[in-house]
């Protein structure tokens, strides 16, 4: 069965987070550094081929207000660069809030999100895909 692969694009980290195969629970997957966009399409490379994931869905950076920055203007390339390379659906989806909601998450399970950052940045892809996935299921993605 197919899954969808979420990526949480940060500057220094990639959070990375996967559906089960009834595409219905998001889970964490894991963090990777940020090199460079080879390095970092290669892993996602190995992901599509060992979870048979059918779709990729990123986290779009759009601010408070709903509008562009140049963060958004720049995972947008960087979608694009993905579409081009990788023979799976990639589509960009609102991640406002994900990280807050990972940062929520940590502390209720009695942690500090200030020495969890790589659980961080892989909690919020799974909010980011939890979101797409429930947004889905309700018609709505």
């Amino acid at each position: 069965m197919k899954r969808y692969l979420a990526v949480d694009l940060g500057e220094k980290r990639v959070g990375l987070a996967i559906s089960d195969p009834s595409l219905t629970i998001a889970q964490p997957l894991k963090t990777v550094n940020f090199k460079t966009t080879k390095k970092l399409f290669q892993e996602i490379e190995g992901l599509i081929t060992s979870y048979s994931v059918e779709k990729i869905i990123v986290g779009l950076p759009l601010t408070m207000k709903g509008t562009y920055s140049q963060k958004t203007r720049e995972v947008e390339e960087t979608i694009r660069l993905m579409r081009e390379r990788f023979p799976v659906g990639v589509e960009a989806f609102d991640e406002r809030l994900t990280t807050v909601q990972a940062e929520a998450t940590l502390r209720a399970m009695g942690k500090k999100p200030s020495r969890e950052r790589k659980r961080i940045d892989q909690l919020a892809a799974v909010h980011l895909l939890q979101c797409f996935l429930d947004c889905r299921s309700a018609g709505r993605g």
